[in-house]
């Protein structure tokens, strides 16, 4: 019989930890009496489980101190002198402690399981909403390029004269796509508003197209309000939410078509 091979097996481990069978623990205790090497490796794990467990352990009460003082030096109530534990309530005693590693690991293996699949779940929606977007600005791309589509640049005004956007107008579904070229990023409580502007006689009537939001991306397309007809587009910087009217102070880009 090769000692070293049978302590390696694990079989010491799983008789300290209550994990044999009673044919198994029977014919491991006669071993250990026929083999020193055999017991001094039961006794050193249980030595190692005891250490691990008093690292773990929960400090006494306060009031302890007391109670063994009393004890010690005698107190009115007398304290109930503990039995000292026999071989049986020994080994119920590691039995217990083995139960309470193995469902520490337990405990932990669980929570790890869990916080992996929860980890998953998050990656699978943040991976879902990408491929959502993805085709939306597949299809926003399609839609910009059918025929009938026109397509206006809006220079920069006195305002921002290095700004630029593109509206691109589908003048069959009134469909409208604004690519965001340069505009300087506005204040907390501002933001750029779009515009069509209609003619009626000498007359401009502006029509709200909807916010802008702006980010740090750049070549921003947005699907804006539609327009039944327009003779100019125009984004001004408005008041957070916007205004029912275009503040004519502060056009940043325009375009006539």
């Amino acid at each position: 019989m090769n000692i070293q091979e049978y302590i390696s097996s694990g079989v010491v481990e799983s008789y300290v930890l209550g994990l044999l069978t009673a044919q198994e623990r029977f014919e491991f205790e006669q071993l250990c009496n026929k083999h020193y090497e055999i017991k001094a490796a039961r006794e050193a794990f249980e030595l190692a489980l005891e250490k691990e467990a008093m690292q773990n352990a929960v400090p006494p009460p306060p009031e302890l101190k007391q109670k063994i003082s009393d004890v010690i030096f005698g107190s009115k109530k007398s304290a109930p002198v503990m039995p000292l534990k026999t071989k049986q309530e020994r080994k119920i005693t590691w039995l217990q402690l083995a139960a309470a590693a193995c469902f520490i690991l337990l405990a932990g293996s669980v929570w790890w399981i869990l916080n992996l699949r929860n980890e998953n779940q998050q990656l699978q929606a943040e991976l879902k909403k990408s491929n959502e977007q993805i085709a939306q600005l597949e299809n926003d791309a399609r839609a910009i390029q059918k025929e009938g589509v026109k397509m206006v640049g809006l220079a920069g005004t006195a305002n921002s004269p290095q700004s630029f956007a593109t509206v691109y107008w589908d003048t069959t579904s009134h469909d409208v796509y604004l690519l965001v070229n340069n505009l300087p990023r506005p204040a907390s409580d501002e933001q750029y508003q779009l515009w069509a502007i209609l003619k009626s006689g000498e007359q401009l009537q502006p029509i709200d197209l909807g916010f802008l939001e702006i980010t740090q991306k750049p070549l921003q397309l947005y699907r804006m309000n539609n327009a039944q007809a327009a003779h100019a587009f125009a984004i001004t910087l408005e008041k957070k939410d916007g205004n029912p009217a275009p503040n004519l102070d502060k056009i940043y880009v325009m375009a006539n078509l």
